[in-house]
């Protein structure tokens, strides 16, 4: 791949799978790093590389936790106390990244990295059922569960960040 093609690919998706990446786990960062490094030995860009990004990312993460549990411990000692970063860090001024963090932190983990990938990831759920081994109206619902599980936590009025694209 060429290196000015991997670098436009960088400069649009990394703040979003880095974002993504910790909603799944960590070490998120590594991840994301191992996923471009990947994707550099292709020869050419996959037809969507922010899903073939998560993929991989996803993929990477997952194998990484199963390894162990003294990994585990090492993983969770380096989890970040806020996910939220850069153009993240954009949230609605109402809301402190730290409550949504914990919040999110507090949902199952379907509904969490449903929830990232969609909202922040910019990700459609067709592309998220995908990743997820899903149908689209189940990654839909568990969507729509857990938007209905942080508005109870947090009782946003209706123009709230967490209530917009609750469809597509």
């Amino acid at each position: 791949m060429p290196p000015e093609e991997l670098a436009n690919i960088w400069r649009r998706y990394s703040s979003r799978l880095l974002l993504i990446a910790r909603s799944i786990g960590e070490p998120a960062e590594d991840a994301v790093q191992e996923a471009f490094l990947q994707l550099s030995r292709q020869a050419a860009a996959p037809n969507d590389p922010l899903a073939w990004l998560v993929t991989v990312t996803r993929n990477q993460l997952l194998q990484w936790h199963r390894s162990g549990q003294r990994r585990r411990r090492r993983e969770q000692a380096e989890q970040p106390s806020v996910w939220f970063d850069g153009e993240a860090a954009k949230l609605d001024a109402t809301l402190d990244a730290q409550h949504v963090t914990d919040a999110l932190r507090d949902l199952s983990p379907d509904q969490r990295q449903v929830i990232v990938m969609h909202l922040w990831g910019e990700m459609s759920f067709d592309a998220i059922a995908t990743l997820m081994g899903s149908s689209r109206s189940s990654a839909h619902r568990t969507f729509q569960s857990g938007i209905r599980d942080m508005r109870q936590r947090f009782n946003p009025d209706p123009t709230s960040s967490l209530a917009v694209r609750t469809h597509e």
